[in-house]
Order: structure tokens, then sequence, then C-alpha cells
């Protein structure tokens, strides 16, 4: 939502509504323009915040000045690999006059690798060609050199956790001292689609480094938004016609599909005898079956493979470019497969060789809103996929939702919870699973291995929310399935469930790991996934609270209601910010610890009695000036710190505290005033409840109890943020401040839900 810019005073109740999507938004925001589709065309929403490539192209047309992205410029910083050095930046028409963004259109030839061990990204640009509408989505039609257009600016559009996004960059590509492209390239000179494209995928995570290895399911997922599996053909021996079915119905569907051998234990690429490279990602671009070549019953099940390289060694066995089974063949039926036999870096292979060679095939399977967008090729084939896809995100946080896998039953049940409900009537019905972690690659952290548990429950089971403990340590019978525990981007399984309800608990291996993820259901018949956890409402307050005596009659009441009086105005109203000093004086304000007062020294008086009793008099007087001098400076030092530390949260406080009952007025009446500090008094009294060891300050694993004994019900997501809002403070325990504020968001969190329920 954008908000307009006005001039004069912003009251509190405004700012307080332009601050609460920022509260109740997720921990990360994406760095892109967000993009959505409506049939297959997409829709920009405005943002300030986020490069515009189509008023940046204006800007630069109408300056007659090339694009230079701020964002990520041509600095080594951009290559983020200190072992490559000389880097010049140049732009394509700088390294060919005839520079074009396609040549007779885009292929899956035109890719090849340079000197960036990113074969995984290429091996999904090659599958991508073969898709002309998700193509189009990916690398969109109105990028050009022509003249009228050329700004020297380029777009495309990757997939980023559930939404997609576009990123914009310039067209210097990084080259070696002679001007040859240093990494992704075309084979033909004058074509830069492909080198343009690893510079957009190398923004958006951040360096060209960032893409040195990695898996082709995560690229061929940024570059769809599909669900990506992996399988092992070693281990599916005797299982040849399942495989055979994953290929080939995948292959109609639209699947990509990518596969490699495990590395070599030097890292390096070396060859096999059979002219395969370890630790090297392959692309399948086309299965076919060949029928009848020596009987009527016979089938040979052919796969094609390319390498990203381009050239180099390829696969010399069975039905490869020059081997005598394609001799067996006519030429017409040659040329209707496809055979090409050129050092392109493309073969044939049969299936039974694949399983035998290849350690791992890595599917992604299309998501259904993409299926939608081949109405023709629907058309042609006369099939239709309806998976249905729902969609929630959430995070694990120490001590709050980060529980560890099923072995730590003690913590188990802290991990979020979420239920499937399989439809009445549905037998045997197919549901696919999948656990995405979020932000890794980007922040340059390493995958935590995750993986998840279903369970078969009953409604029973879900009356309390979330599920306790004591399910988890005695229904292990309930167990139905679940995912591999793997340090993968995404981890996924497939299942056959019958009528019912599930519970899908979503963890990292070890307890207290903290990450984001998103949890993704699909299904053949629409689902119900939604999130197990408390109703996020209001509660009772803790009868300890109501119990502490009536505020309104005690001294400390009677010093706010003086210090009100002091700061009011002509017409008893008090401004926004004598109230945040006040809240400060009076409750937030640590108080100076006499350890911190300098030490008065004292003289060894002489012997006669009448000196010695005129000497201690003296020191006393002058220790009492002393200190008292010593805690006046030192307090005036310690609220200016404090309060400089503390400033935000307390903006913050006042915001929510005013918005509330001042109704826009950025001044408040005696009443209000009342209402403000019976509040936070109340906030404070559970606090010291809580603060059990009398430290001033709370474990995060108290909070959520704490807080219902404010009178919230709280729920996981509303949890996460709280204490994400305390991290980013700086702050690894709870102070008195941060928690007034958790209380205040709590509250305005539920107001917000319930004004959006009546509307």
């Amino acid at each position: 939502m954008a908000v307009q810019e006005r001039q004069g005073v912003v009251s509190p109740n405004e700012q307080l509504k332009s601050s609460s999507s920022m509260f109740l938004r997720s921990r990360s925001t994406t760095r892109f323009l967000p993009v959505t589709f409506e049939n297959d065309e997409p829709r920009y929403g405005s943002s300030s915040m986020h490069q515009s490539f189509y008023a940046l192209q204006q800007k630069c047309l109408d300056q007659r000045q090339l694009f230079e992205d701020p964002e990520f410029p041509a600095t080594d910083a951009s290559i983020g690999m200190p072992r490559i050095t000389a880097v010049r930046w140049k732009r394509p028409k700088e390294i060919s006059p005839t520079a074009r963004f396609f040549v007779d259109g885009a292929s899956r030839l035109d890719i090849c690798q340079g000197a960036l061990n990113d074969c995984w990204l290429l091996t999904a640009t090659t599958n991508l060609t073969a898709h002309p509408w998700l193509f189009k989505r990916v690398l969109p039609e109105d990028n050009s050199f022509a003249a009228e257009q050329y700004a020297g600016i380029f777009h495309f559009r990757f997939w980023e956790f559930g939404q997609w996004v576009e990123v914009v960059i310039d067209d210097r590509l990084p080259t070696d001292p002679t001007g040859k492209l240093l990494f992704g390239r075309s084979a033909n000179g004058d074509e830069f689609w492909s080198a343009l494209l690893e510079k957009a995928y190398a923004k958006f995570y951040g360096s060209y480094g960032a893409l040195d290895g990695g898996t082709a399911r995560e690229a061929m997922q940024d570059l769809t938004g599909g669900l990506t599996e992996f399988y092992q053909p070693k281990k599916m021996v005797g299982r040849e016609e399942q495989l055979w079915d994953i290929l080939r119905s995948g292959s109609e569907m639209g699947s990509l599909f990518a596969c490699n051998l495990k590395s070599d234990p030097s890292g390096q690429n070396v060859a096999t005898k059979e002219g395969l490279l370890r630790g090297h990602s392959y692309s399948i671009t086309k299965v076919h079956t060949i029928v009848g070549l020596v009987s009527d019953a016979d089938h040979i099940r052919l796969l094609r493979v390319r390498n990203p390289w381009g050239t180099g060694v390829e696969w010399n066995g069975r039905w490869s470019d020059k081997s005598r089974e394609w001799k067996s063949l006519k030429s017409a039926e040659r040329k209707q497969i496809g055979l090409t036999l050129e050092n392109d870096g493309e073969f044939w292979i049969e299936l039974n060789d694949f399983m035998k060679h290849f350690d791992r095939l890595e599917v992604c399977h299309l998501s259904p809103e993409l299926h939608s967008a081949q109405d023709d090729a629907v058309e042609r084939t006369g099939k239709r996929y309806r998976w249905e896809l729902s969609a929630l995100d959430g995070q694990w946080i120490r001590d709050t939702t980060a529980g560890g896998n099923v072995s730590f039953l003690e913590t188990f049940a802290l991990n979020p919870q979420y239920t499937v409900h399989v439809q009445d009537g549905t037998t045997g019905s197919g549901i696919v699973i999948a656990l995405m972690q979020k932000y890794r690659r980007a922040d340059a952290l390493p995958s935590l291995t995750i993986g998840f548990i279903v369970y078969r429950v009953t409604g029973e089971d879900l009356r309390q929310k979330p599920v306790p403990k004591a399910f988890f340590q005695h229904h292990d019978h309930a167990i139905v399935g679940g995912s591999i525990f793997i340090n993968a981007r995404e981890v996924s399984c497939r299942l056959t469930l019958d009528a019912g309800l599930y519970l899908i608990i979503p963890s990292t291996f070890e307890p207290g790991e903290e990450g984001d993820y998103l949890l993704r259901i699909f299904t053949a018949r629409g689902n119900t996934l939604c999130e197990n956890d408390a109703i996020l409402c209001f509660g009772t307050l803790d009868d300890r609270v109501t119990e502490q005596g009536k505020f309104f009659d005690t001294p400390r009441w009677a010093l706010l209601a003086n210090a009100f009086y002091n700061r009011a105005n002509a017409y008893q109203r008090l401004e926004t910010n004598y109230l945040e000093e006040i809240l400060w004086e009076q409750f937030f304000r640590r108080p100076v610890s006499s350890n911190d007062l300098p030490v008065v020294p004292v003289k060894r008086p002489g012997t006669s009695p009448l000196r010695k009793f005129c000497t201690r008099v003296m020191q006393l007087c002058a220790c009492f000036w002393l200190q008292s001098h010593a805690r006046k400076n030192l307090g005036e030092n310690d609220r200016t710190e404090q309060k400089q530390a503390h400033r935000q949260g307390l903006e913050r406080i006042v915001r929510l505290l005013l918005g509330r009952i001042a109704d826009g007025q950025d001044t408040i009446g005696y009443e209000q005033f009342r209402t403000i500090v019976r509040d936070v008094y109340q906030w404070e009294t559970v606090y010291r409840l809580y603060d059990t060891d009398g430290s001033g300050t709370l474990d995060r694993r108290e909070l959520r109890q704490a807080l219902r004994s404010s009178g919230f019900n709280i729920n996981n997501r509303i949890l996460c943020k709280l204490l994400r809002m305390v991290v980013d403070q700086n702050r690894p325990q709870i102070e008195l401040i941060d928690y007034v504020l958790c209380a205040a968001e709590c509250r305005h969190a539920i107001d917000v839900l319930h004004q959006d329920t009546a509307a």
C-alpha cells in the first residue's frame, strides 16, 4: 500500500496507520518490484522503494544517457569472487557492434558456460527455452537493442518465495582483459540474452560469486515457481517403469528435468571413461520411445541430455552421436527425433544406461497457475493438470517456534503446526507437501537441515490449539508420512491420504535453529491448509494484577498526576513529547546504581577529640554534597544515553497508546492520560511478576505467558514478530520498555483484526 506524502504535521493516528502494516508484515520484504499476472500479462504496483524498468528506461531515453545501475554497480563487489581480477565491464555493443538480444529466437543451444560454476543455472535456463510462454514471463519481450528502445537497461523476472519479482540491470557485462565475456554467453557472439539473464540472476542473489555452486532444481524453481523433487536413479533398479513414468508424464505436463553425477573427491569436473562429467549438472530436454526396432513388442526408451558447456566431452556409449545404434533407424525417423551429430554438448542415452551412470534426477513440476497459461497446449493434448495450491509462510525462532525434530519431544510441540482437511468422499487423494527455507543464499547463510512429519488426527486432538506435547509423546502410531531431513532449500514428499484431518509439523533438525520458510500444499482437489495455532484475541487480566490494589489511590499516581499538571498547557492538554517524557521518567529510565558513584576519600584525622569531631562533620557534609552532585550529573548523562537507545521504541509506544484513544488529536486530556498510565502500570506489574530474579529483564521464553497475564492471547505469528522486533533492538533480554511495546503491539494487532472482521 502506497502512502501519499502530505505537507504539514502528521497526526499520531496517521503515523500509526502507516506503520501498522510494517508490524504485520513478514520479516523480510523483497528488494525487487513485485509482479502479478492476469491472463499471463504482467501487472505492476506503484512503489517508490523498488526500481521500475519503464520509468528508468524513459528517464534515460529522455536524458540520452545509458543506464548505470547503482544497486549492482560495475565493481568487484558485484563479482564477489576475489580470485577473479582485472575485470573490465563492457556493454554488448562494445563487445560486438552488431549486438542483439536474440539471434533467430531463443534455443537451448544458445547457452554456454563461462568461468563460473553455475551449470545448475544454465541447465535450468536450457529447460526454460522449451516453454515459450514461460520463457516470455522470465524474459520480457520488450528487451531489445533497437535504437528507439535501447538505453542500456534490461529487465527479467524471477519467482521469489511465493511471488514474482522484477529485476532491473544495466547491460555492462564482466569481461577479461581481451574483451571476452568471463561468464555465461551464447554460442553466437552477437547474441546476449543468456549473459544478461545470468547477470540479472547474480543481482537477484547479490553477486556472481553467490552463484558459484548450487542445485538445478533451485534455479528451475526460481524460473518457474514450480514444485521440486529429486530421485536417485541408481537406487531405482528394478523400478524402471516407475522412473520412466515420472519422466514421460512429467514431460507431457511440461516439467523441467536436470541430472548429475556425484562430485569427484578432487572437486573438479573429472570425466568418466564414458564421457560424463562428475559434479556437473545436465539438462534433460526430451524423452522419446522407439517402438518395434527389433520386434513389435520392443521399446527403446531414450533421453536427450545436454551439457551447458555447449562443447567438450560427451557421452560415448550406446545411442551416443556416432554410435552404431542410430544406423538402424531410417533418416526420416532420425530427423523426426531431432538427432544432431555435432559437438554441441547434446547427446542421447538409453534409460538403463542413464540409471547406471547418473546419481541424481531433479524435477521441477510447474505450479498450477502456470499450467493454466498453457490453454493452447491443453487443447492440443486434451490433458489438463488440476493441481490446486495452498501456501503459508512462517518462522523458526529460538525458544519460541524452533523445537527441532521429533526426537526432541520436550520441545517438538513448539514448532509451527498446520492442518489439512482431505474432504469426505475422497478416497486415496494425492497430496504433495513442500517445505522451503527462505533467504539463505541471498544472506550468504548455509542451508539448515529441514523436514516435516505428517500425523493423522481427529477433531478432539485439535481441541487444544496448538496441539500440546503430550500428544506427540504418545501418538507415534498416528504418523502417516513425512519428508527426509536434508540441508536443501526445499524438501517435499508425495502422499496418498484418505478423507480426514492431518497435522503437518515443519521443523529444523536441531532445536533452536532460526530461519524463515514457505510451506506449500499441492492437491488434486481443493484443500484447506490452516495454521493450527492459538486464536489471536483478548483474554482476561491475571488475578495477581487486579489484586495489586487501586493504583489511583497510591502516592505513585500522585506523582504522575503532578507531572501531568506541571507539563499541561493552559487548556489542561498534554502534548505528545511531554507524554513521552513522563513515561520515560516514571516508568522506563533505569535508576543509577550506587556502585557507579564516586568514592569520597577520607583523610585520617588527628588525635585531638575536637579536631576529630570537626573533621568528621566536614567529611560527612562533603560526602552528602558530592554524592548528590554525582547522582545529578550521572543521572543527566545516563538519562540522555538511555533515552537515545530507547527512543524509537518509546515513540512507537506513544503512537500506539494515543492512536487508540486520542482520535487523531495531537494532545490528550487528564482522563485520557489516566487511561494511558493505567495501562502502562498494569503491564509493568505483569512484567515484575515474571521478573522473578529481580534482574530487570525477562527471558524470551517468558514473553508469551507474560502477555497472556496481561490479557492477550497471541499466536506464533504475532509472537515471532514481537521477538524479531526485540532482536532488532540488539537486546538479548526483554527490558520493561520492550515488554510495554510488545503489549501495545499485541493490543493493536487484535484491534486491527476485529476491525477487519467487522468490515
